[in-house]
C-alpha cells in the first residue's frame, strides 16, 4: 500500500539545478578610473582651522599663548577678536602674579609664596615673555586693562585685603575714598583714578623709590617703547604710570635696557624740550639707568642747554629746581656712585 504524499506549505525544495532569479544576472563590479577618485578627492571639503567654532579656537590661543594664531588669517582674527575673548586672554597672562601680589605694596613683607634661600624677596610668578607681548599690542589701552583686573579680582579676590601701594600726602583730597584700603575694598577704576589723581600733585623726584610700588606686572616684563621714549598724551600717561604702580622695573639687567637713543628721548620730551617738566614721568621713569651710558657729546650738549635755560628761560622756581637735579644726574652719575634725590 502506498502513502498518499502531503502537501506541506514552505517545506517544497526548489530544484537545486535552478538558480534564485536573484542572482541569476549579479551587477558588474563598479570600477572607477584614477581621475575621477582624484577629481572627487579634490571637491571635498577639508576641515581647516578657519572652520573651527571660535570657543574651539579661543582654547587654541589660551593654551598655546600664540598671538600669531590672530594674524594667521582674516577670518580667524575676526573670530578671536571678541573683547571678552581679549580680556581672558590678558587675565590668562597677569593671573599669577596677581593671585601671588594682589594689594601687596613692595614695602610690605607679606607674600602668598614661599621664600627661596637667598634671594633678596620671593620670585615672582608669571609668564614676563607674554605679559611683554601683550602689552606691545595696540588693544591693551588702560581702560582694556582696568576692566581685565576688575573682572579678575571679582572672581579670585572678591574678599582678599588690599593696600594702596602710593605714597600718600595729606595735602590730597580723596573724596570719600579710604586710601588705607581694607578686605573687599578694590575697585579697579576707583582706585587707580585716586592714585593717578596723587600722582599728578607729586613734585619732581618725589617718588623715584622703588618702594612705593606694588607687583601688578612681572618686574621683568618690557615696558613699550613708546611709553619710554614720549611723547605722552592722558593715554600713555595713565598706562605708564599703571605700569609703574605695578612694580614694571626698566634697567635691572643689561639684555632689557633701553639703547641711549630711547633714554635721549625720554629726557628731552619730558624735561629738557618741555616747556613745562613732566612730573609724573619724572617719577615713573627717571631711575639711575636713564642717565648711565649717555655718550659724552650728547651730556655735554644737554648740560649747556640746561645751562642756558636756567639762566635765561622763564621757568618757575620750582621748576629751575628741577632743571638742577637734571643736570646734576646728567653730569656726574657715569663719573661717580649716584642716587636719585627722593
Amino acid at each position: 500500500m502506498t502513502l498518499t504524499p502531503i502537501q506541506v506549505r514552505g517545506k517544497r525544495k526548489a530544484s537545486s539545478g535552478k538558480a534564485p532569479k536573484a542572482l541569476s544576472n549579479p551587477p558588474q563590479k563598479m570600477r572607477k578610473s584614477l581621475g575621477t577618485v582624484l577629481a572627487a578627492r579634490a571637491t571635498r571639503t577639508r576641515a581647516t582651522l578657519e572652520s573651527l567654532p571660535t570657543e574651539i579656537l579661543e582654547s587654541i590661543l589660551l593654551y598655546s599663548t600664540n598671538l600669531s594664531l590672530p594674524r594667521s588669517s582674516l577670518i580667524i582674527g575676526l573670530k578671536l577678536s571678541n573683547r571678552a575673548t581679549l580680556l581672558r586672554l590678558f587675565i590668562w597672562a597677569f593671573h599669577e602674579t596677581w593671585q601671588q601680589w594682589f594689594g601687596i605694596p613692595n614695602r610690605q613683607r607679606i607674600h602668598h609664596v614661599a621664600w627661596v634661600k637667598g634671594e633678596v624677596r620671593p620670585p615672582c610668578q608669571g609668564d614676563y615673555v607674554l605679559q611683554s607681548a601683550l602689552l606691545e599690542l595696540s588693544w591693551v589701552r588702560i581702560d582694556f586693562i582696568l576692566q581685565a583686573q576688575q573682572a579678575w579680582a571679582d572672581r579670585y579676590a572678591r574678599d582678599r585685603w588690599y593696600k594702596h601701594s602710593v605714597p600718600w600726602r595729606e595735602d590730597f583730597n580723596s573724596g570719600e575714598h579710604d586710601h588705607e584700603g581694607g578686605f573687599s575694598h578694590f575697585n579697579a577704576r576707583e582706585c587707580f583714578e585716586v592714585d593717578y589723581q596723587q600722582a599728578r600733585q607729586w613734585p619732581a623726584f618725589f617718588a623715584t623709590s622703588l618702594m612705593w610700588r606694588g607687583q601688578d606686572v612681572h618686574p621683568w616684563a618690557r615696558m613699550p617703547m613708546d611709553l619710554i621714549s614720549g611723547p605722552w598724551d592722558d593715554e600713555k600717561l595713565r598706562r605708564l604710570f599703571w605700569l609703574s604702580r605695578g612694580g614694571l622695573k626698566i634697567g635691572d639687567q643689561g639684555e632689557r635696557m633701553p639703547p641711549w637713543e630711547v633714554k635721549l628721548q625720554c629726557l628731552d620730551n619730558a624735561v629738557l624740550s618741555a616747556p613745562v617738566p613732566n612730573n609724573l614721568v619724572i617719577n615713573c621713569l627717571m631711575q639711575d639707568w636713564i642717565f648711565t651710558d649717555l655718550p659724552e657729546d650728547v651730556v655735554r650738549k644737554q648740560r649747556v642747554s640746561l645751562d642756558r635755560r636756567i639762566e635765561w628761560g622763564g621757568d618757575s622756581p620750582e621748576n629751575k629746581q628741577t632743571l638742577r637735579q637734571m643736570k646734576t644726574a646728567l653730569v656726574f652719575l657715569s663719573e661717580h656712585e649716584y642716587t636719585m634725590p627722593r
